[in-house]
């Protein structure tokens, strides 16, 4: 479980249960309770809503705390007199096959990761940072990050 201590992203996760539990009370109290007895569909209505909802939340907390891939940092500090041969092409013209070096993490990161200023650590697949689930959108969450913009 991860979460991260960023405070505009904590304020979006406020505004992001305030905005979900205020459009649950408008849908439920002025939508679909008001039109109960008129509508024989009403409580397959009630059901679906709150199935819906429920999905919505667990996505959102399983995106928000889940890790978005980080690549572990080292236990040593690594010595990076090679650098110079570690980023160069082999000459093949595919050089998103090769690991490079960040150094704000002091690591060796993978093909395709990229370094978060906000979380302070690589993240493999990474798409972008993302305040409304205060987390990084990477390999390993961007399921549930998904999940969570179908359901809203």
């Amino acid at each position: 479980m991860r979460f991260v201590k960023y405070p505009c992203g904590i304020i979006c996760l406020i505004i992001t249960y305030i905005m979900v539990i205020y459009a649950y009370y408008v849908v439920m109290r002025w939508i679909i309770l008001q039109t109960m007895q008129a509508n024989i569909w009403a409580p397959l209505h009630v059901v679906s809503f709150n199935t819906v909802v429920f999905l919505l939340a667990m996505s959102h907390l399983k995106a928000e705390l889940s890790d978005p891939g980080c690549v572990p940092l080292p236990a040593n500090r690594l010595d990076f007199s090679d650098m110079h041969t570690v980023g160069k092409s082999t000459g093949n013209g595919n050089s998103s096959n090769e690991w490079t070096v960040c150094t704000r993490c002091e690591t060796y990161r993978p093909p395709r990761a990229h370094h978060c200023r906000i979380c302070k650590r690589c993240i493999r697949r990474m798409d972008h940072h993302c305040p409304w689930i205060n987390n990084c959108v990477g390999e390993r969450n961007q399921k549930y990050f998904l999940q969570f913009l179908v359901y809203v």
